[in-house]
């Protein structure tokens, strides 16, 4: 145990000491994932606004026309709107060239609503929309809280309480948050594992590649430490390194989310709760040790560290693709199989986290114990490597 220990020291001062590496390691990765999500986020800002919002009206209300028209002018980042009146026999073709995303918002308001006297049922205020589509989401958010604000001036004259009309949403009406949770999920395991990867490529192949090319090995090879101690001792630095980078890229995460959601009105910087984070930074944690034992054991192959680079490219290229399918697909894999593979099982866990699949800490759980299965095997090929004379000191 001291010689393992003596071995991860070695490795862990390697690369705290050089200040190039701890920023490439330890902090590039969840600056970077911060960095790039706040900049989405900025630019999915800027896809709600569009010149001018169409909105087609039935009943128009005077008092209510002037409440938006008011706010409007007083605040120059309400959204520009076209209003038209129309009549009843025009509402189902309204609603179709909104289906078609040629027109933004229709507002029908009942005939009665100004007589309502309190009893009896409430007057409604019918509203069509397609959620689907960012403009016509984002304008009927705003005159969602028009009304709001002309039915409280409504109730308060009236009956002296905030309730006088009934509200009818209708439309192709999405969740708001299901949405932004499909949007990141199709992100996120991309970059991360990405950035985790290319984080233990920073120092993995310098650790046993390196040191086989400069001679050193063999030194460390020939003293009476067991070369069992000392695969293990390398592996577990690396392995912890690596999880403090996966630690920054989880920070970053926890960080970045809330500015990416506040593209939109009705999204919510808090859909993930403690339980997601946890499960997210567990799936990071297991997916580390498979990327390091993938990386020591080209490494321990190579016979330089040019040589070990090149080798691991391939897998890193192989790694981004499979983490790109997290983009193409419509939620996470519900075939249990599937999460024993490899780097693979890593992005559907995160996708089913990030989707709210009722199915996530399963999929989490078999992840975390196929990685540990792929640790242990990458163990022991590392270890049947170092007592491999024509590997460790081959030419």
């Amino acid at each position: 145990m001291k010689n393992i220990l003596t071995i991860f020291k070695k490795e862990w001062d390697r690369v705290i000491k050089d200040k190039r590496l701890v920023i490439t390691v330890l902090i590039l990765p969840g600056l970077m994932i911060f960095l790039i999500y706040s900049l989405m986020g900025s630019a999915m800002q800027n896809l709600t606004t569009e010149d001018v919002y169409d909105i087609s009206v039935v009943n128009q209300q005077v008092d209510f026309k002037n409440l938006y028209e008011t706010i409007q002018y007083n605040d120059p980042s309400s959204l520009n709107t076209n209003v038209i009146d129309i009549n009843v026999q025009e509402i189902d073709a309204y609603k179709e060239l909104i289906d078609d995303n040629e027109w933004d918002l229709l507002i029908v308001f009942d005939d009665d609503l100004l007589s309502y006297d309190g009893s009896g049922d409430k007057p409604v205020v019918y509203l069509y929309s397609n959620s689907n589509e960012i403009a016509s989401s984002s304008i009927s958010s705003d005159f969602r809280y028009y009304l709001s604000l002309y039915e409280q001036n409504l109730s308060l004259d009236a009956f002296g309480d905030r309730t006088y009309f009934s509200l009818n949403l209708d439309g192709t009406e999405v969740d708001n948050n299901g949405i932004m949770s499909k949007i990141i999920s199709s992100m996120i395991p991309m970059l991360v594992i990405m950035f985790l990867f290319s984080g233990a490529m920073a120092i993995g192949p310098e650790s046993i590649a390196g040191e086989k090319e400069r001679g050193t090995i063999a030194t460390l090879l020939v003293t009476p430490v067991k070369r069992r101690e000392i695969a293990i001792g390398k592996i577990s630095a690396l392995s912890l390194l690596t999880l403090i980078s996966a630690t920054s890229s989880f920070i970053g995460i926890s960080f970045s989310l809330p500015k990416l959601m506040q593209f939109e009105e009705g999204m919510s910087a808090n859909i993930y709760g403690f339980a997601e984070y946890l499960m997210i930074l567990g799936v990071l944690f297991s997916t580390v040790f498979v990327i390091v034992g993938i990386i020591s054991i080209i490494s321990a192959y190579a016979k330089t560290l040019k040589e070990a680079s090149a080798l691991i490219m391939p897998f890193y290229i192989l790694t981004i693709l499979v983490a790109v399918s997290s983009m193409f697909g419509s939620g996470a894999n519900t075939k249990i199989i599937f999460y024993f593979i490899p780097i693979y099982n890593s992005v559907q866990s995160l996708t089913a986290i990030l989707t709210f699949d009722s199915m996530a800490l399963t999929y989490l759980l078999f992840t975390v114990l196929a990685n540990i299965v792929y640790l242990t095997i990458f163990v022991i090929i590392l270890n049947k490597m170092f007592n491999s004379e024509k590997i460790m000191f081959s030419k």
